[in-house]
């Protein structure tokens, strides 16, 4: 009898055991989240590129998306985005930024840096926002922008 109590306790040991598992699927990014990651540093454009992930020359580029690359970006927790001249430190312009479309994407609201874009990626070290109607080569076409925190 007191072999089976050893068997069936180390049966239940094992089923125990075998049953208990890891979580592997990532926490979902909400919004609170979100918002922690763009607002914790300034944001900067380190290269604009293709949806494929070709990096756009910047003579390539039309004045309007050329001009992002002086810019520092910084989103608050008030809802309001600066953007800031990357010598000068001076705010060149501000306006309003939101999360929409379930979080995913980005409506901005800055002269010269207006709509609603795709959020590709959005982590610590990176930002991808997708643009549309970038100027390229005097041709219109969808485009990432790949911002860096600027520490």
């Amino acid at each position: 009898m007191r072999l089976f109590t050893h068997c069936l306790l180390l049966f239940l040991l094992i089923g125990l055991f075998t049953q208990c598992k890891r979580e592997t699927d990532p926490a979902p990014v909400t919004a609170t989240t979100q918002t922690e990651l763009l607002t914790t540093n300034p944001w900067r454009v380190e290269r604009v590129t293709e949806t494929g992930g070709k990096e756009i020359n910047k003579s390539a580029l039309g004045l309007e998306t050329a001009v992002l690359f002086e810019l520092l970006f910084q989103f608050n927790t008030n809802k309001v985005v600066r953007a800031i001249n990357l010598t000068t430190r001076q705010i060149i312009n501000a306006g309003d930024w939101s999360l929409v479309d379930n979080n995913t994407a980005l409506d901005i609201q800055v002269t010269g840096f207006k709509g609603k874009f795709k959020i590709i990626q959005l982590t610590r070290q990176t930002l991808i926002l997708q643009q549309d109607q970038v100027q390229v080569n005097g041709t219109k076409q969808v485009a990432n922008l790949v911002f860096v925190p600027n520490i």
